[in-house]
């Protein structure tokens, strides 16, 4: 059965992480979570994986937990540490989102 993926469905993918947070345990897991499961769906489905802007939101997800959860083993837990990854997976759901917007993607 076809589905169409919405900007609600990638929305589900952003992590519960919001400027100026500093970082625990909860919060890298959360990162994981959505890094984890974002990728998954883009190796589930050719459709969303052929999107370049969603690929590139799923490098910057990883990268952005590997840094957070780099950084909390290290006890570094300011905001500030992991304050350029969050800027980029901003930027990169950003530019998803405007690609998805007008558009009916079925997967």
């Amino acid at each position: 059965m076809t589905q169409k993926f919405t900007i609600q469905d990638l929305l589900q993918y952003y992590p519960k992480y919001e400027e100026g947070m500093d970082l625990n345990k909860d919060i890298v897991r959360n990162i994981q979570k959505c890094s984890d499961d974002f990728h998954a769906l883009l190796m589930e489905n050719k459709t969303l994986n052929r999107m370049t802007c969603l690929r590139d939101l799923d490098i910057s997800l990883q990268c952005f937990y590997e840094n957070a959860q780099g950084l909390l083993q290290e006890g570094r837990t300011d905001s500030l540490d992991i304050f350029g990854w969050y800027l980029t997976i901003n930027d990169d759901f950003r530019y998803a989102k405007d690609k998805l917007r007008g558009k009916t993607i079925y997967v």
